[in-house]
């Protein structure tokens, strides 16, 4: 048995709430659904969906707050290694939450003047120096 799929089975015993579904790649799919990868062995994906999971905070009102969201699932990843006996991964971590990074640093520039504008409360951006007006881009998967 893959030792993925040892991890989902003890997730499974100790999470009966959740849906394990199999799928190419590791979401968290509100409010108990967490897809995975059987093909992987990135344990740390797995339980960082988990940590989605567990911090019962997937609503947020700008870019900004879910990379908070992200980090905080990260956050609460590193401490289920240790329930676990997983192996925590910093630099793997901080690659992933790099990729939100890149992301949020891209929405936010401006594509006249080249500065990163501010996010009003209906996800447009703007920027302060010429008042262009824009939207998000596409959120990153993993």
């Amino acid at each position: 048995m893959p030792k993925l799929k040892a991890l989902v089975n003890k997730l499974q015993q100790d999470y009966p709430e959740i849906i394990f579904k199999e799928s190419d790649t590791f979401t968290f799919c509100p409010p108990k659904t967490i897809l995975f990868n059987p093909d992987s062995d990135e344990k740390l994906l797995l339980l960082h969906e988990l940590g989605h999971f567990l911090d019962h905070d997937q609503d947020y009102s700008s870019d900004i707050a879910l990379l908070r969201i992200e980090a905080n699932a990260w956050e609460r990843a590193k401490k289920l290694c240790e329930q676990y006996s997983v192996k925590w991964d910093e630099d793997f971590a901080q690659a992933k939450l790099d990729s939100y990074r890149d992301w949020l640093h891209q929405a936010s520039l401006c594509k006249i003047c080249k500065i990163n504008g501010y996010q009003d409360k209906t996800g447009n951006y703007h920027c302060p120096l010429c008042g262009q007006k824009w939207h998000r881009q596409e959120i990153p998967e993993y």
